[in-house]
């Protein structure tokens, strides 16, 4: 025979519902696509358009940045560790403490977990879901201990002391690895375990308290306003689907403001040096620059959209070589240079000049939102 109080807690570990575990678990996926639609979550100018935390910021008055970063994962591993996290602890702790609870201990500790980065490594910025994930565990470990006498013995495994090994490995592992920042995950820990200190386990049937209602509804309306602040604050890269392949796959440290520019110079270098070739009838090494002009369109096809003015402008070059591939084919054609080849060159170098002092107007306008900004000789 099962004690009464040891049936509460089976009771409502198999029949209560963890839906803002999915909820949340879901609003991450949704923010990272969005991010890979802006270029990827490694590009740092990204970051900060979408909210992470930075003191900077903050000191600017945007706080809501103590609230979105919970939701911010910096690469699909870091969004793949946290989600899977979430996947496993949270239905434990959504089901032993309903859902109007869940989302109080979820929100508070990932605030916590914020704070403790704030406060602890002011000159970084950061994200990331592991603050509310430690919070949650924190949690599990504060109700293990307040309730240790009621719990089902083969439960105690997956509470209380019985966590103290994940808790203890992970932090050992953010000590040991330089960019994981363990204050984000201490704070989140202790804030988890004050909350399930003075929060009480809810039992199976019982209607959420009005006063716990009110604060998850408080809490929920808190993120959908700090969301409603990004996109009124929005200032990074343009959302294209035309970035969502390499946004999603992105791996590494290469952003995409990187790309762009890698991919912008090494066409400028092309044109230039296939017009220095024709120019000094260089005909003989036609072939090979050839090739180089074709490597840089098929760059500048996949090149990632940053705005609407830059995408203008990388069609704009995108002609410009083509008709330069197209020359340089008819030279070689022809074996000879014309005058009529010459002319072609002429209008193509007006051209390239006319968008390249466009692209520099609008790098010294809009660059430096994106990262971009053009070094003068002093």
């Amino acid at each position: 025979m099962i004690p009464e109080d040891q049936f509460d807690f089976l009771h409502a570990v198999w029949i209560r519902r963890s839906s803002y575990t999915y909820v949340f678990f879901a609003l991450n996926i949704l923010v990272f696509l969005l991010m890979a639609l802006a270029g990827g979550s490694t590009n740092e100018h990204t970051l900060m358009a979408f909210g992470v935390k930075s003191n900077a910021e903050i000191a600017k008055g945007q706080w809501w940045r103590f609230v979105t970063p919970i939701f911010i994962h910096i690469g699909l591993l870091h969004l793949f560790f946290n989600s899977y996290a979430l996947w496993i602890v949270g239905p434990q702790v959504e089901k032993l403490y309903g859902s109007g609870r869940f989302v109080i201990l979820y929100v508070l500790t990932g605030v916590a977990g914020v704070y403790g980065s704030y406060a602890y490594h002011p000159d970084t910025i950061s994200a990331g879901a592991s603050g509310a994930i430690f919070g949650l565990f924190g949690v599990l470990l504060a109700f293990g201990i307040r309730y240790r006498n009621s719990i089902p013995p083969f439960f105690k495994r997956a509470v209380g002391t019985g966590v103290l090994p994940v808790i203890v490995i992970n932090l050992i592992i953010g000590f040991t690895i330089p960019a994981i920042d363990n204050s984000a995950h201490i704070g989140g820990l202790l804030a988890g375990a004050a909350l399930a200190a003075v929060i009480p386990f809810q039992k199976p049937g019982n209607e959420t308290d009005g006063g716990f209602r009110s604060i998850q509804i408080a809490l929920l309306a808190l993120i959908a306003v700090s969301f409603y602040e990004v996109g009124a604050h929005y200032d990074g890269p343009r959302l294209s689907v035309r970035n969502l392949t390499r946004g999603l796959i992105q791996i590494g440290t290469t952003s995409s403001t990187e790309d762009f520019i890698e991919a912008i110079n090494a066409a400028q270098k092309t044109f230039e040096d296939s017009t220095r070739d024709i120019e000094t009838r260089r005909l003989t090494d036609l072939t090979s620059t050839r090739a180089e002009i074709s490597k840089s369109i098929d760059r500048l096809r996949k090149v990632p959209s940053l705005a609407a003015r830059s995408d203008e402008l990388i069609s704009d070059l995108l002609r410009i070589m083509q008709e330069q591939y197209d020359l340089i084919q008819d030279i070689q054609r022809s074996g000879v240079l014309t005058l009529a080849h010459a002319q072609r060159l002429k209008a193509n170098i007006v051209k390239y000049e006319k968008m390249m002092d466009a692209f520099t107007q609008w790098v010294d306008s809009d660059g430096k939102k994106y990262g971009i900004q053009r070094y003068r000789r002093r």
